[in-house]
């Protein structure tokens, strides 16, 4: 029998490349926590049908474009779909899911016709994390595998660096969907927390159309660890380690009180320290002069508190952190039609155990109220 899934990509607020840079904390105790928080990309994200197969894992896929590509077959089989994912390649995230499932469960195969999506490809909004986990959540809802949320996190992850790509653990917290949490990462641990959020957050997200290579990006940072060997490397690790954690700090605490001015500040300081130190570990995939062109421009000024660079940065994709709901929208336009990219909204909202506090609060006012008027 057919079911449908949907997962959404995930947006970085803070914290990019703390996750793995956490991890290598196994080989080097000295290197301080990452921490990141995170929030799902709402609607746009990769809409599948799936179904049980007997002995194969069967994949169709469709672009951001609409462009179909497969179907691609690889048998159920631990040999071959070790070999696929270490091959690389579109299906090769699948397909180390996939084996990481077999490994340690008796499924059968698996048939994914990822028929719709919506989430920029390649833009640092994690559309091969999503990926990993459609397929950790299919073969757990195919067969019964009761996998929690941080299960399903944990099997992408493992399928993911099963491929050649060097990711760390933060991107599979799209298994999350909408809710905002907070990450830390200590080696091959990772703690998940949801974060309380005061006030709402209008975020608008935009694809910059412009030319990054992650893999390089990954390469080029991860050449400074465990082990620092210049000075460059040291700045690497000061921002990644201590200067990371301070603004995290202060952002879970802005977002918790509903400080969005607070929170603005932090990105502009985030963003600052970022080209500082890992744009001169990269320098030419992280001058970014599409991202900072964007930031700059002189339309949305009016309309937004901040804005950074998203994922592995460079010049992907940007996020700006809007004044309300009403310049949230007045942003899409600007950039939609004055600067021609392709953009979507992401709204936070408040938490909804601040939501119930806010409800019994009005229950008692009215209570009141009639009591005044007994």
């Amino acid at each position: 029998m057919s079911f449908e899934l949907f997962v959404p990509g995930r947006l970085c607020l803070l914290g990019e490349h703390s996750d793995w840079a956490g991890g290598f904390r196994t080989s080097n105790p000295e290197i301080p926590l990452g921490a990141t928080i995170v929030v799902g990309t709402g609607t746009e994200g990769l809409h599948a049908v799936c179904q049980p197969h007997p002995d194969s894992l069967i994949l169709y896929s469709t672009s951001d474009t609409g462009e179909k590509i497969g179907p691609y077959e690889c048998k159920m089989e631990l040999s071959e779909l070790l070999k696929a994912a270490k091959a690389g390649g579109f299906f090769s995230y699948a397909c180390g899911v996939a084996y990481s499932i077999l490994l340690n469960h008796d499924v059968k195969g698996m048939e994914i016709h990822n028929d719709v999506t919506t989430l920029p490809i390649k833009k640092g909004l994690s559309s091969s994390a999503a990926t990993c986990v459609l397929v950790a959540r299919a073969f757990s809802t195919a067969y019964d595998l009761k996998l929690t949320t941080r299960g399903e996190m944990d099997y992408a992850y493992r399928g993911e660096i099963l491929t050649p790509s060097k990711c760390g653990r933060m991107d599979q917290a799209c298994a999350y969907g909408s809710k905002p949490v907070i990450l830390s990462y200590d080696g091959d641990m990772v703690d998940v927390r949801e974060l309380i959020v005061a006030e709402p957050i209008h975020l608008v997200v935009a694809d910059l159309n412009g030319g990054k290579d992650t893999v390089a990006i990954l390469k080029k940072l991860q050449q400074a660890y465990p082990f620092p060997t210049c000075e460059t490397h040291e700045g690497l690790h000061h921002l990644l380690g201590h200067i990371n954690q301070d603004i995290i700090k202060r952002a879970v605490t802005a977002i918790s009180r509903g400080e969005i001015l607070k929170l603005a500040e932090l990105y502009q300081e985030a963003q600052s320290a970022f080209d500082t130190f890992a744009g001169a570990a990269c320098p030419e995939q992280l001058t970014a002069p599409l991202l900072h062109s964007t930031l700059e421009h002189p339309g949305l000024k009016e309309y937004i508190f901040a804005g950074k660079g998203v994922g592995s940065q460079g010049d992907g994709t940007v996020q700006f952190l809007c004044k309300n709901e009403a310049a949230q929208a007045k942003v899409l336009q600007i950039v939609k039609k004055e600067i021609n990219l392709t953009c979507f909204k992401i709204t936070i909202p408040v938490s909804d155990s601040l939501k119930n506090e806010d409800e019994d609060e009005g229950e008692v006012e009215d209570e009141e109220k009639k009591c005044a008027i007994a």
